[in-house]
């Protein structure tokens, strides 16, 4: 392991000045909860964010609303589930000019307001670009190393107090190999397969359970935002494929614990980019908030990548807010947070009113906490997450007009619903991930009880029918009909 400075962050001595704060919100893509130091990981990965956490807030029960980038950004930057904005359809989700956005909502309080992506699932064409006055998404799934010293220039000669800045980079994302210098960070002596596999942007794709399928055909369709993105329904083939296929290529454990040292020199290169732009930043009177939108499986459940399944391991982020704004409201918090919670958190903290249909909370403020939090997946999968467990219902496309028909109807068992009990004894962040072994049908209780919860929520959802609409270009329509879309 190497030995890693703690980087300080500046704050001045003197009182922050009058005025609404300045908001930073990062969200460093991929980030799983329990591989950061600040959350007891087992590398030194996150020295910024521990910092953070040890001088600020850190909630340590945060989720993400779903597993995958698109979807959870939406319901990040507009306080709404993924339902509520579009039809949650991965092959057509774009976020509707109806939506209203952070940027568009402080921008209306007197905001300067910009965002430098990463590229990837989080470009402006998703429309993620509203309200905005800068929108910088060029990157093709880009590091922090990209866009932090972008958002840095920008502040220092254009941004106008109070600024509100979104700031995303992809580090932890797969394929875990992106450029950075601390890629063998940790398990530095290791000698196989691992390094040469992970230089293939589809290598994680092609996992499962320990065994690399070199000739699984990892499918693509074309998104209406002209991008091409991996079919999740490939999760469901490479089973299929495990079955029949010889041509496996088994991996030791030492090969699968170097991959997870990849991800986690992705960890850091992300911290330590994260470091130099805040000790860039005069963060006096200026409300910091460090989450991800989702995390990696990591081969706990089979699969690297995150959008098979809806669990901690996927969806369990980091929280951290540090900044004037809190006030002395330091510590840990052990209530649920989550994804929709941070835009009423950032409002309440500007003095703007909160619009109606916001469904999270202030996590500032005195609102009591969810007793049960619920994730869409970008397969056709519905989790409901309470401190105690989770129960998750599978099969049925969120998008089918008698789902609520089949959530009610379903038998309290496999194949249709999974329950995962979370003791005191073993929520920790080492076991949190575990969640292997459903407790049905014999503690049915529970996950009627989760049931019951899950299906007053869905009531209580304004469910959006919006689709993304497909490029107009007639060049480009032609194109891509004459490969098979539209």
């Amino acid at each position: 392991m190497i030995a890693l400075p703690l980087l300080t962050l500046i704050v001045a001595c003197a009182d922050p000045p009058a005025g609404p704060p300045n908001i930073i919100l990062i969200s460093v893509d991929g980030m799983r909860a329990d591989r950061s130091s600040a959350y007891g990981g087992p590398h030194q990965t996150t020295p910024t964010l521990d910092a953070l956490a040890a001088e600020g807030l850190r909630f340590e029960w945060a989720f993400s609303q779903s597993n995958e980038s698109l979807f959870s950004h939406a319901a990040m930057l507009t306080g709404r589930h993924v339902s509520e904005l579009a039809a949650p359809d991965y092959r057509t989700f774009v976020l509707p000019e109806s939506a209203l956005t952070a940027a568009e909502i402080l921008g209306l309080y007197g905001y300067h307001t910009a965002a430098f992506v990463a590229g990837g699932h989080v470009r402006g064409a998703y429309g993620f670009a509203q309200g905005f006055s800068e929108y910088r998404d060029e990157h093709d799934f880009g590091a922090f190393f990209h866009t932090a010293p972008e958002a840095l220039d920008w502040i220092e000669g254009s941004a106008r107090e109070p600024y509100f800045l979104f700031l995303h980079g992809y580090d932890c994302h797969r394929p875990y190999h992106h450029p950075n210098v601390w890629s063998h960070a940790f398990d530095a002596d290791y000698d196989g397969p691992v390094d040469a596999l992970m230089a293939r942007r589809i290598a994680p794709e092609q996992f499962y359970d320990g065994v690399l399928y070199p000739d699984f055909p990892v499918g693509r369709f074309r998104h209406p935002a002209g991008d091409p993105i991996g079919d999740p329904a490939g999760y469901g083939r490479i089973q299929r494929w495990a079955e029949t296929s010889d041509a496996g290529v088994p991996l030791t454990a030492e090969d699968l614990a170097h991959v997870r040292a990849h991800y986690d020199g992705g960890a850091l290169a992300a911290d330590l980019e994260l470091g130099r732009f805040l000790e860039g930043v005069d963060t006096r009177n200026t409300l910091v908030i460090w989450t991800s939108d989702h995390g990696e499986d990591l081969g706990d459940h089979g699969y690297y990548n995150h959008r098979a399944l809806l669990r901690d391991s996927t969806t369990r982020v980091p929280l951290a807010l540090w900044g004037d704004p809190l006030e002395g409201r330091s510590g840990v918090r052990g209530d649920l947070a989550q994804a929709i919670d941070l835009l009423p958190t950032m409002l309440a903290a500007a003095g703007a009113e909160q619009p109606a249909g916001l469904r999270g909370r202030d996590l500032l403020g005195d609102a009591p906490p969810p007793e049960v939090i619920f994730q869409e997946g970008v397969l056709p999968q519905l989790s409901a997450r309470s401190t105690g467990a989770r129960l998750d219902f599978s099969g049925v496309p969120l998008t089918f007009s008698g789902f609520d028909l089949a959530l009610t109807m379903a038998p309290m068992d496999a194949p249709w619903f999974q329950l995962f009990l979370h003791s005191a004894e073993t929520a920790t962040a080492d076991t949190v991930h575990a969640e292997t072994t459903s407790a049905l049908p014999e503690a049915a209780a529970q996950g009627e009880a989760l049931r019951a919860a899950a299906l007053e929520w869905r009531a209580s959802l304004e469910r959006s029918t919006h689709r993304g609409i497909p490029p107009d270009d007639p060049e480009l329509r032609a194109l891509l009909r004459s490969r098979g879309y539209w």
